[in-house]
């Protein structure tokens, strides 16, 4: 894995502070089947349209989902595809792929 900075590391933290929450991982399992507009996803979850806004936009802010308007409503779609993989993870560790690297020693002598 490459280096990561510290300023990788703050924005990876708030991603997965977004994404932790059940409200906003519903809207993502909503949202990988097709886009739908803000007043769609509202009624699937039974949501008001302010609250999902704001979930939306948070999802937005990180990068998640991507926005667009179509005349009076507001689309939404994945832009981060790979998050339904880490879900899916989540949810069926046993068909994670085991690509542990081999332990050896560190420079300490620890194990």
């Amino acid at each position: 894995m490459n280096e990561i900075t510290y300023q990788n590391l703050t924005s990876i933290a708030s991603l997965f502070r977004v994404v932790g929450h059940p409200s906003r991982l519903q809207i993502i399992s909503l949202l990988e089947e097709n886009p739908k507009c803000v007043c769609e996803i509202a009624s699937d979850l039974g949501l008001n349209k302010s609250v999902t806004s704001k979930h939306l936009a948070q999802l937005k802010k990180v990068g998640v989902i991507d926005m667009k308007k179509s005349g009076t409503q507001v689309m939404c779609s994945i832009s981060m595809p790979c998050i339904i993989t880490m879900i899916e993870c989540a949810i069926n560790p046993q068909k994670r792929v085991n690509t542990a690297l081999p332990i050896s020693l560190c420079r300490k002598g620890c194990e």
